[in-house]
């Protein structure tokens, strides 16, 4: 059976439902818990995709394999052998179709998204829009275990794009507008000086799917018009990569969309930096 993919970043739940078998599901889980000081610590979400993930689905670890594990900060981008040698694990191959989903609001699937996509120009990537949830509303079926034995693929990725820029880069920036993804409270709390609110939360709608008319009316408020070239961050890249999902899907165009790699956790790490608080622009 062909299979071809509906345009835009993202997939329904009903359409992989019916498509399922065709493409290679990637779980994008990480586990959230809180310690002692109140602090929300981050960890690898195996043992959530062992309880219970779509059938057929592959764990995408964002600990391993999908990040780079000696880099400064959480979720650092992996380098193209890293990545490929990931997706070789999971049985990619060239002509592979990519769904990738997690639990929470679907940012951990787009920095996956974001990624292969901005970064390798690989077109064959799509998210699914509301996540898990969405596919346990439908309802489907969930398995629990350890992934499905699959063959080792062959995907090659080459060069990075310049997609994802350095902290250098951000001290210097003076043209491009900084948008930050993290939610309005966060913001308030810390941002960087002249940065732009707009919360990748705030664009979905109350089932968790990425809304575009929100969309379109937070870039009409933040008086935001594409194709102008923004770079986005929030605290660890990933909100600022759901951004980017949201905004794609709305029609903005992928190439106009860097992302702050470090993000708050890079700008903040330097005490000299300057940190802003309050509203923003």
């Amino acid at each position: 059976m062909a299979v071809t993919f509906p345009s835009g970043p993202l997939v329904s739940a009903a359409w992989l439902a019916q498509h399922h078998a065709h493409v290679i599901i990637l779980d994008c889980s990480v586990a959230r818990a809180v310690d002692g000081s109140g602090q929300t610590v981050f960890s690898s979400g195996r043992d959530l995709f062992t309880q219970q993930h779509i059938p057929g689905a592959q764990f995408a670890d964002l600990f391993d394999g999908f990040s780079d594990p000696d880099g400064d900060f959480l979720f650092t981008a992996p380098s193209a052998q890293r990545l490929s040698s990931a997706l070789h694990n999971v049985g990619v191959n060239q002509q592979s179709l990519i769904v990738a989903y997690d639990r929470l609001n679907g940012a951990y699937a787009a920095r996956i998204w974001y990624l292969l996509t901005a970064l390798y120009g690989w077109s064959n990537v799509r998210v699914l829009d509301g996540g898990l949830a969405a596919w346990q509303r439908l309802p489907q079926p969930l398995e629990s275990g350890a992934a499905r034995p699959v063959a080792r693929g062959t995907v090659r990725l080459g060069a990075a794009r310049p997609a994802l820029v350095s902290t250098e880069r951000v001290a210097e920036e003076r043209q491009r507008p900084l948008v930050c993804a993290l939610r309005y409270e966060s913001f308030q709390q810390a941002h960087i000086p002249g940065s732009i609110s707009l919360p990748y939360p705030a664009l979905l709608n109350e089932d968790g799917l990425v809304d575009t008319h929100r969309v379109a009316a937070a870039l009409h408020t933040a008086r935001i018009s594409p194709p102008e070239q923004l770079l986005l961050y929030c605290g660890g890249g990933i909100n600022a990569a759901g951004l980017a999902l949201a905004l794609v899907a709305a029609g903005y165009p992928l190439d106009a969309l860097l992302l702050y790699d470090d993000s708050l956790s890079g700008w903040l790490s330097d005490a000299s930096r300057p940190v802003a608080s309050g509203a923003g622009r």
